[in-house]
Order: structure tokens, then sequence, then C-alpha cells
């Protein structure tokens, strides 16, 4: 019955297991026996769900008929796409031709990219420590993977293995799509420097000599960059220096920064000093559009439009997230300061939601197994344990970085 490349599909997932394990110990031992930091969304300090009341206040005051309805057109409403090129952009928008779509949250604008840039059979490019989402859509697009090392020895972004890995996929196929998770990368919270950037694209720059690069940067958790919202997008000056036969999609989620996972809205922007990429991109972007998705939801881009574009109601919201800024400084604080001190390896951290934990692949799950003993849930990932700080209250952080320490020593 099933396609050939349908065959083997078969997804365990890792995150929503450990979650049913965390729900069902709090069911069997009570909530203050258990430590769940699974959680990749923001909770507030008593374990709650976040929602932003400056986001509900706005949304529930909106015209039913600007939530019914089909949207204006399957690439998006034009007010949505005019704020989200705004927003993404900032003061960098002037600087580059700009096109954008409207996706069903970031998730989206990351599958429609990896469908519309690379062919069934050809290579993308991804960390070695990610989310693991994007090689389940590299599946459903019949791609193969390869990945490139985040992290040299100095902890730094790994500039050499991405040129390495790059350089080699560029003299394979002639084309380069590359995925950086930045700023706030999920799941270590790592935050590239300026300088960081400015070598990706002298990289970019020089394979381009060969053929396309395209960078397709997840900004999906920009807006809980400590930096603010100007310092947060000042990497972005680098792309001005882009050859005009490069590629830059940015992939941007509402989901985060509106905390309305479940409206699933978000978008592609994306940038080029070359017109001709904007259009071919925006063209063949407007198709799959209407192929995969139809319609995005009508009310969750009038939310965010209808924000936007007023400062007073755009003030509220930043500083009601700015209140969640400062608790992940808090939390990471907590849980750093104590792992350093017991001698608790944990990739380098500068902001964001997550906290990873250095643990070689061969010792993750007995890891995680000894953790669950002692009712401790965290999130496998790649070369690593997740702690998801975001979704954990202050006080169920202390003494945890001690307690994970003893087990699995």
């Amino acid at each position: 019955m099933l396609a050939k490349r349908s065959e083997d599909k078969n997804i365990v997932d890792t995150v929503f297991t450990m979650v049913k394990k965390a729900s069902d110990a709090k069911l069997k031992y009570g909530e203050d026996k258990v430590v769940d930091v699974t959680i990749g969304a923001l909770c507030d300090e008593d374990g709650k769900f976040t929602i932003f009341d400056s986001v509900s206040e706005v949304y529930k005051n909106l015209n039913k008929m600007d939530i019914a309805p089909y949207a204006e057109s399957f690439i998006g409403n034009n007010d949505y796409l005019r704020e989200i090129k705004s927003w993404v952009l900032g003061d960098h928008e002037e600087k580059f031709n700009v096109g954008a779509i409207a996706t069903p949250g970031g998730s989206g604008s990351v599958s429609s990219t990896l469908k519309n840039i690379l062919d069934a059979g050809e290579t993308l490019l991804i960390p070695n420590i990610g989310w693991g989402p994007y090689k389940i859509m590299a599946k459903e697009h019949d791609l193969k993977i390869e990945t490139y090392e985040l992290f040299n020895e100095k902890d730094e972004f790994n500039i050499e293995s991405f040129r390495e890995k790059s350089s080699k996929i560029m003299k394979l196929q002639g084309k380069v799509l590359v995925i950086i998770n930045d700023p706030c990368h999920n799941p270590t919270g790592y935050s590239m420097s300026k300088s960081e950037w400015e070598s990706v694209v002298k990289v970019m720059n020089d394979l381009s000599e060969d053929g396309n690069f395209i960078l397709l940067n997840d900004v999906a958790y920009i807006d809980y960059s400590v930096k603010g919202y100007e310092e947060s997008r000042k990497y972005m000056e680098s792309f001005t220096n882009l050859s005009p036969k490069n590629l830059v999609v940015f992939a941007f989620s509402c989901s985060k920064t509106l905390t309305k996972y479940g409206l699933r809205v978000g978008g592609s922007v994306f940038i080029s000093n070359e017109k001709k990429n904007i259009d071919d991109y925006m063209r063949a972007n407007e198709f799959t559009c209407r192929g995969v998705w139809s319609n995005v939801p009508k009310g969750g881009m009038k939310l965010f439009s209808t924000i936007q574009s007023n400062k007073t109601l755009r003030d509220k919201l930043t500083e009601e997230r700015d209140g969640y800024v400062k608790l992940l400084e808090k939390r990471s604080k907590i849980f750093l300061e104590e792992a350093k001190e017991v001698g608790l390896e944990v990739y380098p951290y500068k902001e964001g939601f997550f906290i990873t934990l250095k643990i070689e692949n061969e010792k993750i799950k007995e890891s995680i197994e000894k953790l669950n003993h002692e009712n401790i849930y965290p999130i496998q990932v790649a070369h690593g344990i997740r702690i998801a700080i975001c979704g954990s209250p202050s006080k169920k952080l202390e003494g945890l970085a001690k307690k994970i320490k003893k087990v699995i020593a």
C-alpha cells in the first residue's frame, strides 16, 4: 500500500515519551518528588504553561472576521508579511532584497526550505548537536544528512568543520543548504558572536564560486536573547557582504515569540543581494503554500500584525517577555554555577531555553535510566542530555546539578 519512500517511516519521539514518563511519575509519587526538565515550553515559577496576558488580551478582542475566514492569500496576509519582515530584520530590512511567506509554525518554514532548495537524494548539512526534527524533515523530503561539529576544543563555533563539510557537499552537488540555529541554540543555549558570523559569511562567499550557498537560519528563540531586540540582530549586518549567488532564509516562530504554540503561525523571511534569487524562491514557495498547507490560520497572523504595528501593544508584550528572559537568566545561573562547582560538564551556554550536559553517546541511555530511577526526567539529544530550564521552576533547579553528577558519576 505505501509508497517506497514511506515504507520505513517510523517515528519514535523521545521528547513526548519522556514527558509521559514524567507525568506518570508525578501521579505516582507526587509533584514535589519529581524533577521534570522535559518541557520545551516556557513555564512560570509555579510550573504552569506561560500565556502572555499582553497577547491574550489582543486575541480575545479580535473581530471574528479576523479569525474565521481564510487568509487573504495562501502566502499569508499582507499586513502579517509586512510585520514579520520588519520584526525579524529590524533596521537591516532596507539593506537587502527581501521576501516573506507565512508558514504553519517555524517548522513549516524549515520544511518548505528543504523542499524547495534540495532535490531528492541530495545532502542537507546540519549541526551534530541540534533539534531532532531536522532529520525527520530531511527524511520526509528524501534527503541525506551530513553534520558539522558545532563546537571546537575552545567551545567556540567550529568554523573549520563548517568549512570542511560545506566544501565537501559543494563539490558533490554544486549547491549547499546548511542550517544554523542561532541565537539561543536549541538545545545548548549557545549564541554566536558577530565575528563567528562573519567567518560563516566568508565560507559562504568563498564556496559560492562553485555554486549557490543557501543558509537556513533558524531564529525560533531570537526574542529570548539577553542582548535585547537590536543587539540580538546585529549579526545580520554580516549578510550585507553576501555573494549574489547566496540566499539566507530566516525561519521565524510565533509560537515562542507570542507563547501561542497552538495557533501554528510562523514564517520564512528571506534575503539576498540578488533580486532574482528572491523572485525565484518566492515563486517556488507560493506553489508549496498552495500545494502543501493551503492556508495559515488568519487569527494568528492578525494577532501578530496587530501587536507589532501598535507601539503601545508591542511595548507591553516586550516588557512581559523581558521578565521571562530575566527569569531564564536566573535559572541558568542557578544550574550553571552549581554544575561548575561539582564538575558537571555542559556545552557552552549563553542564553535561551535549554542547557545540555556533555555525555558520551554510548553513556546517554544508561545515564537517563539512572536519572529516571531517581525521579529526574531530562531529554536525550545527540551527544548529550538536555535540561529544559524554560519549563522548570527555579526551586526545582536548586541542587539539581549536584544530584545529576552524583547519579551519573
